[in-house]
């Protein structure tokens, strides 16, 4: 094959399979040819005329037309100048067209490498257009192999990285499996774009929760905040300003099959779905879950939530290692004092703040 029918056929199949435009691809091939050869013969004379439409490219050699020729590669004489130009004449400048298998091997070479260059550049700032835009949607990928970095995961045109600390604890995904993650940022590096993914995130809970309860993806039930300690145990605070719709059951759905779907894609972490309430002291009761605690009320002088619990409720009101008060402050943005009450002990009077009801919830 001719290098020119192999360039029209690279041009066919950039453009076809790799989403590269071809009037990129045309103009790269041009800048190519001129920039290999002004480096090999250090000259100004050689010009490449390059069709984005047709994707053709015509490679031309300036020359100036002479009595005696004394440099074959800018100069011509006037009796071969006429045969392209019949109208020639000295010191006129003809274009004479060179067939690109009639160049050195060494431009042949550099032009090609510069074509390389500039194809991996568009296909980067593709890659990385597309991604960036997609930041904080979920994606599909097959799990390749663990490197230093983390999880490599095959995204189609390009590689994601999921770090150690994006991973959820204990996990383990199936190699050569599909996984799904969020897209948590994109950057430009030298190697190409570097897509991070995230299983740990709280974004990743709220996509999925949103993927499987229709009223949070119409806007009817608001996720106000999640958090979650990844593996363990996360909170979902819900809310809907229509009194007809229950936020939490909405969540949780028929025989609680909403929320088991996400908690499944989670590795089965633990999800407590709670009623948002504008009221703090309320909220705090709420955000217990699936402790029933007996009040909460807010001190004055520090904000702090002073929560008090029967002795039967305070271990799951504390949680594993104290799993479910770090996430309640999470929640609240507050410090949480988590007091237990004896039988037959007296409580304090709650303060205006103090929440009156426990809100039922779930323990998936």
């Amino acid at each position: 094959m001719r290098v020119r029918d192999e360039i029209q056929s690279a041009i066919y199949e950039l453009e076809k399979e790799r989403g590269i435009s071809r009037e990129y691809i045309v103009t790269a091939i041009k800048e190519a040819f001129e920039a290999a050869y002004q480096q090999q013969y250090q000259k100004d004379n050689f010009l490449v005329k390059a069709d984005t439409g047709t994707g053709l490219v015509r490679l031309y050699s300036r020359k100036t037309v002479v009595a005696k020729v004394t440099d074959s590669d800018s100069e011509i004489t006037l009796k071969d100048a006429r045969k392209v130009e019949p109208e020639a004449k000295t010191g006129d400048d003809v274009l004479i067209q060179v067939k690109i298998e009639q160049l050195p091997l060494s431009v042949i070479v550099k032009a090609r490498k510069f074509i390389d260059d500039k194809i991996k550049e568009r296909e980067n700032d593709l890659v990385y257009e597309r991604f960036h835009s997609q930041v904080g949607t979920l994606v599909n990928g097959e799990v390749l192999r663990q490197n230093k970095e983390g999880l490599l995961i095959n995204l189609a045109r390009c590689e994601g990285i999921m770090p150690k600390d994006q991973q959820i604890p204990g996990e383990r995904l199936r190699f050569q499996g599909v996984a799904k993650a969020l897209i948590l940022s994109v950057d430009k590096s030298a190697q190409g774009p570097r897509v991070v993914l995230t299983r740990s995130h709280p974004d990743f809970i709220q996509r999925l929760v949103e993927l499987e309860v229709p009223e949070v993806g119409s806007g009817l039930v608001e996720v106000k905040r999640i958090v979650r300690e990844p593996g363990q145990r996360a909170k979902v605070a819900v809310f809907s300003r229509d009194p007809k719709i229950d936020p939490v059951g909405a969540v949780i759905g028929p025989m609680g099959g909403r929320i088991r779907a996400v908690s499944r894609e989670i590795a089965f972490e633990h999800i407590d779905v709670i009623r948002y309430d504008p009221n703090p002291a309320k909220y705090a009761i709420n955000a217990f879950s699936p402790a029933k605690v007996l009040d909460a009320e807010r001190r004055p002088e520090d904000g702090t939530f002073v929560v008090h619990a029967t002795a039967e409720a305070f271990p799951v009101a504390l949680g594993k290692g104290g799993v479910n008060v770090r996430l309640v402050e999470r929640l609240l943005d507050a410090k949480v004092e988590l007091v237990q009450i004896e039988e037959g002990q007296p409580q304090a009077a709650p303060t205006r703040e103090a929440g009156e009801t426990h809100e039922e919830s779930t323990n998936l």
